[in-house]
């Protein structure tokens, strides 16, 4: 594992102040990443901190500190000891084009919500989750040997792969890789000829196709969703 969520991501995540798709993202990352686990944790710890430290200056009130701290309780109740070990889940189950893969148990409520599978000329599959949000989040399914029309991106792009690799301009993405692209971004992601790859695909904005007759998608709505 190479690609890690940025430490302000992994502070919004500690905090509760991250969207639920990109919270489910991190929170499948950390599952399998120690290193990402350990930053998590030390968050944690500040924002309890700083809670303390507000409650002894006085700006909380005596039932907003029992609350806060009935909360922390309940969470350090639940937590694993050892925070370098990932916790015991059953993992959920994706399937499409004819495979099944399990994918780590934080995706289940996105499982649950999935849309029908889309398919892009057989070899590029689609499922949109419905949140209720502003971002658009779906499972994406690139079959073997097969190239993404190069993009850009009018707004974020977050990515953690779930099973497979690809690869684009940038470099190599494995399994528990999470990699986040912007407007300063264009690449064409490929699979390679024996490998397909299943990913989280969170976009905040649509993609831009930058190359070839993809361009004709960005007269629809000034770009598109996969």
């Amino acid at each position: 594992m190479s690609y890690h969520p940025e430490n302000e991501l992994l502070k919004r995540y500690a905090t509760g102040e991250i969207d639920s798709g990109h919270g489910v993202a991190v929170a499948s990352h950390i599952d399998s990443c120690s290193h990402c686990r350990k930053i998590v944790a030390d968050f944690e710890e500040e924002a309890a901190e700083e809670l303390v430290a507000a409650g002894s200056e006085g700006t909380l009130t005596g039932s907003d500190l029992e609350i806060v701290f009935d909360n922390m309780l309940e969470d350090i109740m639940t937590l694993d000891e050892d925070f370098s070990e990932p916790k015991s889940r059953k993992p959920a189950l994706v399937k499409v084009n004819g495979k099944s893969f399990r994918v780590p148990s934080a995706l289940t409520p996105l499982v649950e919500r999935m849309g029908e599978w889309r398919s892009y000329g057989g070899k590029v599959f689609t499922s949109s989750i419905d949140l209720n949000e502003d971002c658009r989040v779906s499972l994406l399914y690139i079959s073997q040997g097969v190239q993404v029309p190069q993009h850009t991106h009018k707004g974020f792009e977050s990515t953690l792969v779930l099973h497979g690799r690809f690869s684009d301009e940038k470099g190599t993405y494995s399994q528990g890789d999470f990699i986040r692209e912007d407007s300063r971004t264009k690449h064409s992601p490929q699979t390679p000829p024996d490998q397909d790859c299943l990913c989280l695909s969170i976009l905040t904005e649509p993609m831009i196709f930058t190359q070839g007759v993809a361009r004709i998608f960005n007269r629809f709505g000034k770009g598109m969703y996969p």
